[in-house]
Formats: C-alpha cells, structure tokens, sequence
C-alpha cells in the first residue's frame, strides 16, 4: 500500500453561543518549531485557525482548543476509519510555557487517500469512531475550563477536501450548556459544588451511549439517563454574572425537553450547610454544536446581621464593633456559632443597653415590635410551617431554617376578628401585656409541620437567626437553628420581655431577660424577611 503525506488543516467551529453567528479565530500560530519525521498521512491546522476539543467561554460563545491525546478519525479510500496514531500537540504546548492547550495540531493516520473528499469524525476521548458517550456524570475541577468535555461526551463531524493537501472544519455535534450563576442580594460565602440538569420524562436521552452517523446524527442509544450532573471544585458565587470566576460548561444530548429542571447545589464548610437551587423551565432546546448560556440569579436572601439589640436598646447590641465595619480593627462581632466576646458588649447606661422601664411599653428599637397578645396570636393561631429547605445568609455564610406563619390579616379573618383585637388579649381572653406570664414558660406549640405554605400570600418568614446569649462570654449560638424575636411590652414583669422563640417543629412564647442580643420585626411590615 502506498502511503503519502496530506495536509489537513482545520477551520475554527462557529463560537458556541446560541442563536449567534461565529466570531474570528484572533489566536497566534503556537508552531513548536519542525516536527519530527512521523509516518503516516498528516493532518494539519497549520494555515487556517484551528477547531479544536477542549473550550473556555469567552462571554459570547465557547473557544475550543487542542489538548493532549485528543484523536481524530478519518475514513480512507476503503471506507475504513483510522484513528490518528501520532500528533504534535504535546510540543506545541510545551513550546509555550505553562500552557495546556494550543490552537493548532497535526495529526499522522494511517490509511489510503487518493480523492477530493474524506469523512472525519471526532469523539472525544473514549477511543471508539463509531460511538459517543454523553456521561451523566460530568465533573469540572477549574471555573472557566471545559476540558473535561473531551471525556464527558463532546464529539464531532468533517468533510477534508483538497488535493495532495486536505482541510476540515469539525463541526461539534454535542449540545453544551454554560452556567454563570450569581446572586445580586449580597455574598454568600457558600460555594457551587454540583449542577444538575432533569427532565420529567424517565424516556429522555439528556446521556447515554449512542451510535454515530457520518452527519453527526445520533441513534440507538444504550445505558441513557434523563439526568446529567456536573461535579464542580468549590466555584465561587458572585454578586452579578462573571464568568472568568465560575463558568461551568456541561455536555448533553441535543434535542428538545419539557419540564427542565435546573438544580444548584450548595455548601458552606464553615456552618456545614448544604441545599439547593431549584429552577424549572417547561421548554428547552438544546441545539447540536451550539452553546446555552444559563445565568441564574440565586435570589438567596441576605439579612446584612446588624439588627440585634438588648431589650428596646437605642442603638444595636454590636454598634461601633460590627462584623462588617469598615475598619477592620474594630469588628469584634461573633459571625458564627459558638463565637464570644465578652469585652465589647454593651454596658450600663450607654445607647447600647436595654430599655430598664418596670413595665410598660417600648419606646425605642422595639416600639414597632408586635406585643405579648399578638406573638401569642401568632404561635397559637398562626398556622406555623417550619422551613427546612430555603437558603438564606447572614454575616457571609449560608443557613437554613425558619418558620412561616400566617399574617395577622389572615389570622383575624379565620377566626371572626379585627386586626386590632389581637393587639388587646391573645386566644385565651389573658391581656398579657399587664399579666405575667405564668408559669415562666408561657405558651408552646410543639406540633408544627414542616413544609411550606401552599397560600404563601397569607404567610409571613422568619428566619432563625440565632442569638447573643446573656452568658458573661455574650456567645453567638444556634444561628439557622433557633430565631428569638421581641415584643414591644414588658407582660408586666419587671426584668423579662415576651418573646417569640421558633425552632425546628416548634413555636413558643414565653419571658425572658433583656439583656441578650435579639432580632426584632414589625406587625405592620410582616413581610420585612422574606426569602422569596
């Protein structure tokens, strides 16, 4: 058999950006000087700009890149394809210190060329011309950097034509999906460690082993799955779409799919909380050989952790020491659980300390606050729902936990009432802004369900958003574990305030000291804490 050389280069694929047309290939030639005599027919991307397996998104579309041991196939004048057995990648991309990838590649097949036109094919990385794997487990270790698409199911499609010297252009045949999300509310401090693309449709083909046709269409699958998951390294999560710092590209089957859900998984290392991110769209198209850009705004809930304050205090308990002061000497707040600082806590007489009146009714932070009779309301009548699914974040970590109830609107309407009258006496006729409660512990309802409102227009949120404890080290405890919330009177106990206390399946309301570091709310801005 005669055996000759041919030039084949490749022509850079269209920038992978949905419904966008190509933009230029600007890339320098990276040629690593001569090569090495090979035997074989060459093909080369020496003249033209080079389509290539491993990608970045450039903010309009995917680049692709050669990376090492990417193959081709090409079928020869005996309709047999042949991989390629060498190429040059390896050098060009040690020509260029501290690479990994490089525009342009010449691969040695073997095999016999004697016309116009060849058939190539690329399929990634498993080592089979007639077959694509599409995993439904994909991982990407470096925001920004897909090359992990080459082993997760990326493939393509040629026609070489020439004479003596042949060029392709690879047409990528895969569908690609990139994901830049971010959350405006604020930082969160979490990270993205898992995507994870579904259908409804069990018979979906979003992955799966499947036979190749010379156009790139895909048949038979085998081994399919209605799901594909990427497993990300800890990618950050900015505060608006960038993707330099978390692009995430996945690889699907193309085709159209209904009911598509998107799910974001989350971590935080330091308070060990994980949840996700759901979105669902009832239409999705995912095109072969172009890219769908997904930027996803997190909407997680920041409540910014300076809103806890002694009993009625003039100003809040970590005033002058927050956790966010702008100089940073001075931020002596304990962020996370079990943290103290017993040294800059407020101090008799100052701004900082409660409100010392016998009894009465607040004049100060806590005026707004709802009295002993409607917190009473709330936890006997308010058709509590403890949350254990939606994120939310303060002082830059992330938390789950808190308790819908129905809005006093809501309450007084059920039970044949006057928004007012839940102001005057609580369910059982007791005025407890003048009588103390007896005994200490107040009122308890331990049976709440876990779940959210269907009606969640008639509901109201708070978070749990632990406390500063009266202990002498003032230690932050139990921040998505337990939320305490004041009222504006004193149920007629000269050194205990009623509060609202909410835990996981449980409401109670009951007196307690002034002095701990507690959040507040208004009855007439119920909605002020809302995560959705």
């Amino acid at each position: 058999m005669t055996k000759k050389s041919i030039y084949f280069g490749t022509l850079l694929l269209t920038a992978l950006a949905l419904g966008s047309c190509a933009s230029d290939d600007t890339a320098t030639d990276k040629t690593a000087g001569k090569d090495t005599p090979k035997t074989g027919t060459v093909f080369s991307s020496e003249t033209e700009p080079a389509t290539r397996t491993s990608a970045t998104y450039t903010g309009s579309g995917l680049d692709f890149y050669w990376t090492a041991n990417d193959k081709i196939w090409v079928k020869d004048d005996n309709n047999t394809y042949h991989q390629s057995s060498e190429d040059d990648i390896a050098n060009r991309i040690a020509a260029v210190p501290g690479s990994t990838t490089t525009a342009k590649a010449k691969f040695w097949v073997e095999g016999t060329y004697s016309n116009g036109t060849y058939k190539v094919r690329y399929t990634g990385k498993n080592g089979v011309q007639d077959k694509v794997t599409i995993k439904a487990s994909q991982t990407q270790s470096t925001p920004n950097d897909a090359a992990h698409i080459a082993e997760d199911g990326d493939f393509g499609v040629a026609d070489a034509t020439g004479s003596g010297k042949y060029t392709f252009t690879l047409n990528h045949k895969a569908a690609y999906v990139t994901f830049m999300p971010y959350n405006t509310q604020g930082k969160i401090g979490g990270v993205i460690q898992k995507i994870r693309i579904s259908t409804s449709n069990p018979s979906d083909h979003l992955a799966g082993t499947f036979d190749l046709a010379d156009d790139g269409t895909l048949s038979n699958p085998t081994g399919t799955s209605n799901s594909v998951e990427l497993n990300l390294s800890n990618f950050s999560i900015p505060q608006v779409s960038t993707y330099t710092k978390n692009a995430a590209t996945m690889v699907v089957k193309p085709g159209t799919y209904s009911n598509v859900t998107i799910e974001y998984t989350l971590h935080d290392a330091v308070t060990n909380v994980s949840g996700t991110i759901k979105r669902t769209y009832p239409s999705v198209t995912f095109d072969a050989g172009k890219n769908t850009p997904v930027r996803t705004d997190m909407r997680i809930k920041v409540y910014h952790g300076n809103e806890y304050y002694m009993w009625d205090a003039v100003d809040p308990y970590w005033k002058g020491y927050e956790w966010n002061n702008p100089n940073t000497a001075l931020r002596f707040q304990p962020i996370v659980n079990g943290q103290s600082d017993p040294t800059h806590i407020p101090q008799s007489g100052t701004s900082r300390n409660y409100n010392d009146i016998a009894s009465g009714t607040a004049s100060h932070s806590a005026k707004d606050c709802p009295n002993s009779n409607e917190l009473c309301w709330y936890a006997e009548k308010g058709e509590p729902y403890w949350d254990n699914t939606t994120l939310w974040v303060t002082m830059d970590h992330l938390y789950v936990g808190g308790m819908w109830f129905l809005k006093q609107s809501a309450i007084a309407s059920k039970n044949g009432k006057n928004v007012s009258d839940l102001k005057l006496a609580a369910p059982n006729g007791t005025d407890y802004n003048t009588t103390t409660f007896y005994p200490d512990a107040g009122y308890t309802n331990n049976s709440v369900p876990t779940g959210i409102p269907s009606n969640l227009s008639d509901y109201f949120y708070l978070p749990t958003l632990g406390i500063y404890n009266n202990d002498p080290a003032r230690t932050f405890l139990s921040p998505g574990i337990i939320g305490d919330f004041w009222s504006s009177t004193t149920s007629g106990n000269m050194d205990k305030v009623c509060i609202l206390f909410i835990k996981a399946n449980i409401v109670r309301v009951f007196p307690t000291p002034r002095n701990g570091g507690v959040t507040r709310f208004s009855s007439s801005n119920e909605d002020e804490y809302c995560p959705f």
